[in-house]
């Protein structure tokens, strides 16, 4: 890849793409200071974007009015995704709310996964035990995985075990007593009626548990020691954040290499993920699907369309693209992969995909482009400089005398623009 290459890059890969002219302006940077300003955007003085929740005032939760709050709630944040000066780090929380899966329509309470995605954005690249602290008495996840029922006498396991599969160590790194004995540690942890979390002490079994090779662990904090002391916890870590950066077919031993670093730095997450990135920009990254929440945010950036009429126009489609933030299958959340290139999948990303470009601005540069016939500069256009392949240039060519919109479409949903 070329400077300007691994700029557009990093912006596909771990923000929500480019907009009109912004790849020639990052450019002058020059590719060093580009990330070092995507990883520290105060330093640079990047304006901090508003919070995306700010002025929604969801009340006492009303279950009539579920359909206007989870409206309210997800719209808001696919607007800031696809307008943010700071995309790292909200992609960063994009990332966090797909490993530490809570939903939407299990919790009710949107502003309990409001506060959630908050904790996201607040702790999401600092140190990760403090993260896992957080996000273990988080009063969307008490509730998701039932930690608020869970209690002395009547131990519930749900958030123990994934815990311990699917946030920190993953199968095979611990035993079923393992599972049983930090549920117990867990138990008395309650979601009151304001929205905060706390520990009751007569709901708490204080029995000293052995876990994880642990003897003595009998809290929230003894537990927490005795995950991020796990050799599995590092390499758990750096391999899911290698996967969605690099992708799924990543070289195990540069995994290997990151997990052990983050060991050594004391799992903090910044430096784990400028050493993925800086990994990526010295050729470590491999073919990856983009889901479609990235996909589509990053379509609305590069053709600058109006985000509120997108939202209104096509917002819906992401249901049966298979992703809609804050509603994820389960805990487990999005399987990825070949997942978002089914038959259902790719009519819906084809049908936004005609949506956002029939919303291009009529004077802007890609609608001209794309009326031009412009190819290569209609991909460079679109963040992907390296140009569109001869089975995407045939596509475009055949359908330039359909107008612009029609050679819009096909290029946003290409596999130049669809593998990322």
């Amino acid at each position: 890849m070329n400077d300007r290459e691994k700029i557009a890059w990093l912006y596909r890969r771990a923000g929500f793409g480019l907009g009109p002219g912004q790849l020639d302006q990052l450019e002058t940077k020059g590719v060093s200071s580009v990330l070092d300003e995507l990883l520290d955007p105060d330093r640079y003085g990047v304006a901090a974007p508003a919070d995306p929740w700010e002025g929604i005032d969801f009340g006492t939760y009303d279950p009539k009015m579920g359909r206007r709050y989870f409206a309210q709630t997800i719209g808001s944040w696919l607007r800031t995704m696809a307008t943010t000066p700071r995309p790292l780090h909200e992609w960063m929380r994009w990332f966090w709310h797909g490993h530490f899966v809570s939903t939407l329509p299990t919790v009710k309470r949107p502003e309990l996964m409001v506060n959630q995605l908050r904790l996201f954005a607040q702790l999401g690249l600092g140190d990760f035990r403090t993260l896992l602290r957080a996000v273990t008495i988080d009063p969307a996840m008490l509730v998701y995985l039932d930690g608020a029922k869970s209690r002395k006498g009547a131990v519930n396991e749900n958030y123990g075990r994934e815990l311990l599969e699917l946030f920190t160590l993953g199968i095979g790194n611990y035993t079923e007593a393992d599972v049983r004995a930090g549920a117990e540690a867990l138990t008395g942890w309650v979601v009151g009626p304001s929205g905060g979390s706390r520990l009751v002490p007569g709901l708490h079994e204080n029995t000293a548990q052995s876990y994880l090779g642990r003897s003595g662990v009998n809290s929230l904090d003894s537990v927490m020691d005795a995950v991020v002391a796990q050799d599995a916890c590092p390499a758990f870590i750096a391999t899911k954040l290698c996967k969605a950066i690099l992708g799924p077919d990543v070289d195990r031993g540069l995994v290997t290499r990151l997990a052990g670093e983050f060991k050594a730095g004391g799992l903090q997450i910044k430096p784990l993920l400028r050493a993925v990135l800086e990994a990526g920009l010295d050729g470590a990254s491999t073919p990856l699907v983009m889901a479609p929440v990235p996909w589509f945010t990053s379509a609305i950036r590069n053709v600058g369309a109006e985000v509120e009429r997108v939202l209104a126009a096509t917002g819906a489609d992401l249901v049966p693209a298979g992703q809609v933030p804050l509603n994820a299958p389960n805990v487990a959340g999005w399987p990825g992969g070949k997942n978002w290139l089914t038959s259902s999948a790719t009519i819906a990303r084809f049908n936004m995909a005609s949506s956002i470009a029939d919303l291009a601005p009529p004077a802007g540069p890609v609608r001209s482009l794309a009326g031009a016939g412009d190819l290569r500069e209609l991909a460079d256009a679109l963040g992907h400089p390296a140009g569109f392949g001869d089975a995407t240039r045939t596509a475009l060519e055949g359908v330039r005398g359909s107008g612009p919109t029609s050679v819009l479409t096909i290029a946003l949903a290409s596999p130049e623009l669809v593998l990322a």
